[in-house]
């Protein structure tokens, strides 16, 4: 999810009353030859953005179907965004770089994609076909290795990025020009949000640590401990990665972080999902969200509709996957499980910056919950997002299908 917030409260006239997840229904279907890795509505309402595995992005005319090829990567896209105008859309990937892309290009080629040789006897070649594709305005090296992470502050000025060289880095929106990096997470940080005040930022990697930064001075304020939603495999020694999307709610009280706990065999897929409810005011965690049927999997987003709900999107192990609805009013309906971290969980990270403060405020558990409503899926789903009226849903697919639900 990886999922925006444009969680903004909407007009009367949209009816959102009239919302009802229990209703959910798939009304579109869109395919692609590989599995996809995120997705994204351009704040048009007028197309889907999806990543694909064979390092290109997609863009679908949600009216008509019609599909563009946006290429210039050289490997996987997990993150998308668009500026404040919707004209652009911003893009990260596992090369290292951040891609800019005209959301309407002038320019749209076809090309012509060469057959594919059959590889058996039993396989048919497949023939030659068309596409039509664009390439990206601007490719910049933002990170070394994976990068992990791009977002557009809300009022377009600024764009913040994350990646495996462990940096948090801050740039003008308008030359791409770095104004500064912000070096403090032990492991790689997966993603990094702008608070809606404009004089904060947050990131959170994958061990679970989650820092709050000066956006202005780049300056550890505090960090939050989120211990529970580790990645790291015990019997393994190995970083799988426990958080996986982050997203504020439409007024920055609430921050949802998504991603795995309790890992197992994460080689496996042996490790529970989790998403955990952030109280901005007091940098607790008020509740984790848990799946319906405790199946062992990932959430890969979180998105807050206005509506007063929080969605999120499941992989499981056996490649299925579902969206499923909390609401955080509701009374718990599962008993907590267990300590979920102590002090000295962030004890021997709270050195590293004098001016940082770890931050624990109450020692009560967070209530676990459970979703009130779920779509099942028969694959994996990998990316979550709403139509800007909050009416519709997209999901991005294993089986690279894209799928609309209408409420």
């Amino acid at each position: 999810m990886s999922c925006r917030d444009d969680s903004n409260p909407v007009d009367s006239d949209t009816e959102m009353a009239k919302i009802d997840p229990t209703k959910a229904k798939e009304i579109q279907k869109f395919t692609h030859g590989r599995p996809l890795t995120t997705c994204r509505v351009d704040p048009a309402g007028k197309y889907v953005f999806v990543g694909a595995e064979d390092y290109g992005i997609y863009r679908f005319d949600l009216a008509t179907g019609d599909k563009v090829a946006y290429l210039g990567h050289d490997s996987w896209v997990r993150r998308l965004d668009f500026s404040a105008d919707g004209k652009t859309l911003l893009s990260s990937g596992r090369d290292g770089r951040i891609g800019f892309w005209d959301v309407e290009p002038v320019d749209v080629v076809q090309v012509e994609i060469a057959a594919a040789v059959a590889k058996t006897e039993k396989e048919e070649a497949q023939p030659a076909v068309m596409q039509l594709q664009v390439t990206a305005a601007k490719m910049i090296e933002a990170h070394q290795g994976f990068s992990r992470w791009v977002h557009v502050a809300p009022d377009g000025k600024t764009i913040v990025t994350c990646g495996n060289d462990k940096l948090v880095k801050v740039w003008s929106a308008k030359k791409m020009k770095l104004r500064r990096y912000c070096a403090g997470h032990g492991r790689h940080p997966w993603a990094v949000m702008i608070h809606p005040n404009g004089e904060e930022m947050v990131s959170e990697d994958i061990m679970g640590e989650i820092i709050v930064w000066g956006l202005k001075d780049g300056k550890q304020r505090s960090k939050i401990d989120a211990s529970v939603m580790t990645g790291f495999d015990l019997k393994f020694q190995a970083d799988m990665g426990g958080a996986r999307a982050m997203a504020f709610n439409h007024d920055g009280t609430l921050l949802g972080c998504a991603g795995t706990t309790n890992v197992v065999n994460a080689f496996a897929g042996q490790q529970d999902p989790i998403i955990c409810i952030i109280d901005w005011g007091t940098k607790g965690i008020t509740h984790h969200l848990r799946t319906k049927d405790n199946k062992p999997g990932i959430e890969w987003g979180v998105h807050f509709h206005a509506d007063g709900f929080v969605v999120g999107c499941f992989a499981g192990q056996s490649n299925n996957g579902t969206v499923e609805f909390w609401r955080l009013d509701e009374p718990a309906v599962v008993e907590p499980e267990g300590e979920v971290g102590t002090d000295s969980d962030v004890a021997s990270d709270a050195g590293k910056n004098e001016s940082t403060e770890v931050v624990n405020p109450e020692k009560t558990k967070p209530i676990e919950q459970k979703p009130f409503h779920v779509v099942k899926v028969d694959k994996a789903v990998r990316g979550l997002d709403f139509t800007p009226d909050g009416r519709r849903f997209t999901i991005a697919c294993a089986d690279g299908s894209l799928r609309v639900y209408d409420l």
